[in-house]
């Protein structure tokens, strides 16, 4: 038998049992040794069953498919060559598997007779990403036996239903291939009985992957909904949730109204925006960052939802010893990282809070504890807009506000880690327009941010408005290669701040003597390139903003057309220090 005939058409099978399960999209990075893999996409692909990008740099390349599976919850494909490739993927992978994001990550690798032999671009790829994956599978050299063909197919398939359930999360497959790796000529008989016996596996069908949810106990609802009818003071915390499968609004409203309790709802939890306002106290972060005694809000039940929360006012209490009791909820992962939580469903909240609605009718929460809890809400987005329209300059939270306000009903916003994601918590209210929230809140990592959007963009065809630092946009500068032909409009607006802001809030920032000397140096590490100059290497239009007005101008103009605009934001250097630190004495001071 063609040994180079065998391993086209057994790649060919598992790419299509990988369309056959679900997979629509594929990102591939070029190499040699991924040759059958990459001819058989571009095959399906020609048919219409898989969607291809080809992204050089595997490190952006993994971004960009952790972007796509990010918007549709389904697993993308990540394909490349042997060697060190894989390797580039990992931060991607790491960043899938805290949150829950479906990838299937496929490695071209040599045949078992190179290993250990010094012999070129090669490694042991075997369990490659670790414990980092949800399963890690090495599907060996190709093999003529019709059962190892067909289990291959079933593989494939196992390892989409792997990537979605129990809990979510990227799958590796380890490929072998032989030299030659392409075919020239029709295929050898045996080949053609082989591929007419596999037609038959694949026209009996394939497992279909299915996503099932535990639904809880009614006498576990039971006891938490005697619980919840003595709170007098509560509030629902939503924290990260997936863009593809967010919490229903209509199934907490409910709760919300029947229980009295008030929702505190971060950027990232897909609930800040698009819900009304009349139950949701937005300004929690100044709130809870108030000193001790000084916060007007002291809830005595926090029910949670989604993933730890970012905040670092509220994590600070819900870590202190006067936290108050807290119950979490979540789809998967254990999201409970302050040791102090009395329960933790892992369960679908939705069904959580369906089922205690039904026993909730008339249990008379603290009198207007909502109407109050919103009230003060209102009072420090009244004092932050007087502050803001009397400064000088440009402030960060003006650029903040002004590129969330610019985000179209309907549209995307992705958020930097460090400060951005931060920021818009604290800066901006909560509205009625409906967009959605992309983060990578999984490793809280700045790495990937522009690769990430571009990969959303793509999947969606959503306008976007990607806010992130400095920092961040000097990170993933190699991600503008991936931004650049967009079906939608991807305004990148890069805060020019001076470095990694983040730590004029920490402890070290204070630091006397030497140590102080050094804080730039270690810790603020300004970038020394230009975004403009960045943008025009990858024939990228950018613009500069040096006011609220010209920022708002400059994103409109980048919505006026599909790919991505470099949006240069001018803003004071230190001045979100500054105004959280204001921001916080406001909230103690006005109460």
């Amino acid at each position: 038998m063609s040994y180079a005939h065998l391993q086209a058409a057994w790649s060919e099978w598992l790419i299509e049992a990988l369309c056959a399960s679900g997979v629509r999209r594929a990102v591939v990075s070029p190499g040699s040794r991924s040759t059958p893999l990459v001819l058989a996409i571009s095959r399906f692909e020609a048919k219409g069953r898989l969607e291809a990008s080809v992204v050089a740099d595997e490190r952006v390349a993994g971004f960009v498919a952790l972007g796509q599976a990010k918007l549709t919850g389904a697993p993308t494909l990540l394909v490349c060559t042997s060697g060190t490739a894989g390797a580039h993927y990992f931060p991607a992978v790491i960043e899938a598997s805290q949150s829950g994001t479906p990838l299937i990550v496929l490695t071209a690798d040599r045949p078992p007779e190179l290993q250990a032999r010094g012999a070129n671009q090669t490694i042991d790829q075997s369990n490659l990403f670790g414990r980092y994956v949800r399963q890690s599978l090495d599907l060996g050299i190709p093999d003529p036996d019709p059962r190892a063909c067909e289990g291959l197919i079933r593989t494939a398939a196992r390892a989409v239903q792997a990537s979605l359930a129990p809990e979510s999360g990227p799958v590796h497959l380890n490929a072998r291939f032989r030299q030659p790796l392409q075919v020239e000529t029709a295929d050898p008989p045996e080949v053609s009985d082989l591929r007419s016996r596999i037609e038959g596996v694949f026209e009996g069908g394939l497992p279909r992957p299915r996503s099932l949810r535990l639904a809880p106990e009614p006498h576990d609802l039971d006891e938490l909904a005697r619980r919840i009818r003595r709170v007098r003071r509560g509030v629902v915390l939503a924290g990260p949730a997936s863009v593809s499968s967010p919490v229903s609004y209509s199934a907490l409203e409910r709760f919300l109204e029947l229980s009295g309790f008030v929702l505190l709802p971060e950027a990232t939890s897909q609930l800040r925006f698009g819900t009304p306002g009349r139950l949701v106290c937005d300004a929690f972060e100044p709130l809870f960052g108030a000193r001790p005694g000084h916060r007007p809000l002291e809830p005595d039940f926090v029910l949670q939802i989604g993933g730890a929360p970012t905040g670092r006012g509220l994590s600070r209490w819900l870590g202190s010893d006067s936290a108050p009791e807290r119950v979490v909820m979540s789809r998967s992962g254990y999201p409970e990282a302050f040791n102090r939580a009395s329960d933790v469903w892992l369960t679908d909240p939705v069904l959580v809070l369906t089922g205690l609605a039904a026993r909730l009718e008339g249990i008379g929460p603290e009198a207007d504890w909502a109407g109050r809890a919103v009230s003060e809400c209102d009072r420090i987005w009244e004092a932050l807009a007087g502050l803001l329209a009397d400064a000088d300059g440009f402030p960060e939270p003006a650029a903040v506000r002004t590129a969330v306000d610019a985000v179209p009903s309907g549209g995307l916003l992705a958020l930097g880690n460090s400060l951005p994601v931060r920021e818009v918590d604290l800066f901006c209210p909560s509205t009625s327009r409906s967009i959605a929230v992309l983060s990578q809140r999984g490793a809280s990592g700045i790495d990937g941010g522009i690769s990430a959007a571009a990969g959303a963009v793509a999947a969606s065809g959503f306008p976007t408005v990607l806010l992130l630092g400095d920092v961040s946009f000097q990170h993933d500068i190699g991600g503008l290669a991936a931004a650049r032909d967009l079906p939608a409009s991807l305004a990148i607006v890069v805060l020019r701040n001076g470095g990694g802001r983040l730590f004029d809030l920490l402890p070290v920032r204070d630091l006397p003597g030497d140590a102080a000397k050094s804080f730039e140096r270690f810790f603020l590490t300004p970038p020394a390139i230009e975004p403009a100059g960045a943008a025009a290497a990858f024939s990228i239009p950018s613009i500069v903003a040096g006011s609220a007005e010209e920022l708002s101008d400059a994103i409109a103009d980048a919505a006026s057309r599909p790919g991505a605009t470099v949006v240069e934001a001018r803003v004071d250097g230190d001045s979100s220090a500054n105004w959280i630190r204001t921001l916080i004495e406001v909230a103690e001071r006005i109460f």
